[in-house]
C-alpha cells in the first residue's frame, strides 16, 4: 500500500492501486485527524495520560478548570490567558515596616490571585489602593509571587509598589512587569503592604491586584 498525503494537514489517503480495505484507510485518516481537531478532556491528568508525547501545535479543551490549551512544543500554556483581579473593599492597617499579606482591622486577608503562566514567562501585575497615613511617612502596597509549591519566587519591594505618604485618603496604584516564569505552571500574586515607620499607622481601602499574562 502506498500511503499519499494531503499537502497542507498531511492528512492520508489510499491510492486506487492499494488494496481494497476500507476500514483500514479509515482509521488511518481517524487517528491522523484525531489529532489535529480540538480535542477534549476533563482534565489535564486525562490529556496527559492519553497524550504522552504531545506535539506542537495542538489544541485542547479541558474542563477542569474549563480552558483552551495549545502545546509550545515543550508545554501546554492557556490558548487566550486573561487577566485575573481581585479586590477588597475592607478598610486595614498595619505599623510594620516589613511586608505583611494581612491588615490589621481588615478581613478578606490574604488577597491572592492564581494565574497560569503564559507561553512568554511575562506577565504584568497592577497593584492600587486608596492609601493614608497618620504622619509623614510613606506607605507602600506591592506583591509577593508565589509558584505552585508556595515558595516566593519574587518578594514584595518599594520599587515595585504603589506608594503615598499623604495623610489624607490618596488613590495610588503601580504596574510592574515580571519576566522568566516557567510557562504553564501556576503561580499566584498577593498584595503585601508595609510603613515607612514604626510610629506611623498605614491605612488600605478599597485594594486590587491584576495580574494579565503577556501571551
Amino acid at each position: 500500500m502506498s500511503t499519499q498525503y494531503t499537502p497542507i494537514s498531511s492528512l492520508p489517503y489510499p491510492q486506487a492501486t492499494d488494496p481494497a480495505d476500507l476500514p483500514t484507510h479509515l482509521k488511518a485518516l481517524a487517528d491522523t485527524a484525531d489529532a489535529r481537531l480540538v480535542m477534549r478532556f476533563p482534565d489535564t491528568a486525562t490529556r496527559d495520560a492519553k497524550l504522552p508525547a504531545p506535539v506542537a501545535g495542538m489544541i485542547a479543551w479541558i474542563g477542569t478548570p474549563g480552558r483552551m490549551m495549545y502545546y509550545t512544543g515543550t508545554t501546554w500554556v492557556p490558548l487566550a490567558p486573561v487577566p485575573v483581579y481581585r479586590v477588597n473593599v475592607d478598610d486595614g492597617d498595619t505599623t510594620s515596616t516589613t511586608y505583611v499579606e494581612t491588615l490589621a482591622n481588615a478581613g478578606g486577608d490574604p488577597m491572592a490571585a492564581t494565574f497560569t503562566v503564559p507561553a512568554s514567562g511575562q506577565i504584568i501585575v497592577t497593584v492600587g489602593s486608596y492609601i493614608r497615613s497618620t504622619a509623614s511617612y510613606s506607605s507602600y502596597m506591592s506583591a509577593n509571587i508565589r509558584n505552585s509549591s508556595n515558595t516566593v519566587v519574587l518578594p514584595a519591594d518599594d520599587n515595585r509598589s504603589a506608594a503615598s505618604s499623604a495623610s489624607t485618603r490618596s488613590s495610588v496604584s503601580a504596574q510592574f512587569l515580571i519576566t522568566g516564569l516557567a510557562a504553564g505552571t501556576t503561580h499566584t500574586a498577593t498584595p503585601a503592604y508595609r510603613s515607612g515607620n514604626a510610629s506611623n499607622t498605614s491605612y488600605f481601602d478599597t485594594r486590587f491586584i491584576r495580574v494579565d499574562p503577556i501571551p
